[in-house]
């Protein structure tokens, strides 16, 4: 990914914080579009793309004759192909060359580019702050929002156990005010009395509250919940029809704008005033004190992050197949959590490598974060190449051992990122 964030400044360690200003913004949904390029990210085991020999990186460029832009186009296509008496056709660029397929129609077995951000506060802010004009690094948002740095589980939500990474992430967006001058202010939020009212009401007064905001022409941050499409996910509402009385917004994953048809459980007012470039020692005394937080056991409104997420997992692997409410996919979706979980450990180090320039003199504790990072990532890999997975007993059995040797590490990790805070 390329950075955006030069902080290295020996005699100014505050000089060049973590954005620049382009000289006009861009539109809504800018961010949404770039990262919804058909591009390949993971190629799920044992899968059709698998066989086909399609890797990482490789875009697809058309299927059945049909030209393809985003992923949701491609899907759309594959749906459509299910009908076809035989083989279809299918065009992937790889580098400089175009390579000429024929797929069984239906599921290739891919995970796009988009599954890599799995923090959609990040992505939704950095495609706020790009409206404002301001050039942001998704690592940066990603480890200030708190969500490459825990590992985040919904429990007993009925959801396809591969969307644990998405949470509840708004309670750091202080950080947010603080490093970039971003200012929320809250304009509805689902409470315990509403659970006596009738959804259907409830859910009429939080887009009255967003369709009046956007009315006054401002930026609307919303806290999606869609079973069954990534559960609790921070989308960017961009427009009030009064046809459908629906809100329209992007959300991650989606090139264009789409309804925002699920439940709102919180939304905010956005905008923007200048601010103080921070010095980088407290920007990462910031991170590490969110991480620290999000590192320890609790509850919220039904999920629990950090360390006390893993034993959520240990105790899920005793569940046959993984994903109880789809059992035919079961092992895609826990390959979609192990990869998502190593996406966001891969997000933290960017973070910190660039942090690396920033502080030369803690060099040798933020390498020590990295590396017990990598071990991570290393274990999260080695379990989707081995193919262990889950499915019987003795597999689930080798699973937890190796989920508690990266509870393990994790726990180390508070005592690192603490001794780190003592240090600056």
């Amino acid at each position: 990914m390329k950075r955006y964030f030069v902080w290295f400044a020996v005699a100014a360690l505050a000089a060049g914080f973590a954005c620049r200003r382009a000289e006009t913004g861009t539109p809504l949904g800018t961010t949404y579009r770039q990262i919804a390029r058909p591009a390949i990210w993971r190629v799920l085991p044992h899968s059709q793309a698998e066989t086909l020999g399609l890797a990482p990186g490789d875009v697809v460029m058309s299927y059945n004759d049909e030209p393809v832009k985003t992923t949701e186009e491609l899907v759309q296509l594959q749906f459509r192909a299910v009908a076809s008496p035989g083989r279809v056709p299918m065009t992937v660029l790889r580098g400089d060359a175009e390579l000429n397929l024929q797929v069984e129609p239906g599921v290739l077995g891919i995970l796009p580019d988009a599954e890599r951000y799995t923090a959609s506060l990040a992505v939704a802010i950095k495609d706020v702050l790009s409206h404002y004009g301001v050039t942001v690094d998704y690592d940066w948002l990603a480890a200030l929002t708190g969500e490459s740095f825990a590992f985040k589980a919904v429990r007993g939500s009925g959801l396809c156990r591969g969307e644990w990474p998405s949470g509840r992430v708004g309670d750091y967006l202080d950080g947010l005010t603080e490093c970039y001058g971003l200012t929320f202010r809250l304009v509805f939020a689902r409470d315990d009395a509403d659970s006596a009212r009738p959804a259907s009401e409830v859910q009429r007064e939080a887009r009255a509250a967003v369709r009046d905001e956007l009315s006054r022409g401002r930026l609307v941050l919303v806290l999606e919940a869609k079973p069954g499409y990534g559960g609790e996910n921070w989308t960017v509402a961009s427009r009030y029809d009064q046809a459908d009385s629906l809100v329209y917004g992007y959300a991650r994953g989606s090139a264009g704008e789409v309804a925002l048809d699920g439940t709102f459980v919180e939304a905010y007012e956005v905008e923007r005033r200048p601010s103080k470039e921070p010095e980088p020692a407290d920007m990462l005394t910031t991170v590490l004190t969110q991480a620290l937080e999000l590192g320890q056991a609790y509850a919220d409104s039904g999920w629990q992050s950090g360390i006390a997420a893993y034993d959520v997992w240990i105790g899920a692997l005793d569940t046959v197949p993984f994903c109880p409410t789809c059992a035919d996919s079961g092992a895609a979706c826990f390959d979609r959590l192990v990869w998502a979980l190593a996406s966001d450990k891969e997000s933290e180090n960017r973070f910190l490598r660039d942090m690396l320039e920033a502080l030369p003199g803690q060099t040798e504790m933020v390498d020590d974060i990295i590396a017990d990072n990598e071990t991570i990532i290393g274990k999260l890999n080695g379990i989707t190449q081995s193919g262990i997975r889950t499915g019987t007993r003795e597999r689930q059995q080798k699973l937890a051992r190796v989920v508690n040797e990266i509870q393990l590490i994790e726990a180390g990790l508070l005592g690192h990122y603490e001794d780190l805070i003592g240090e600056l």
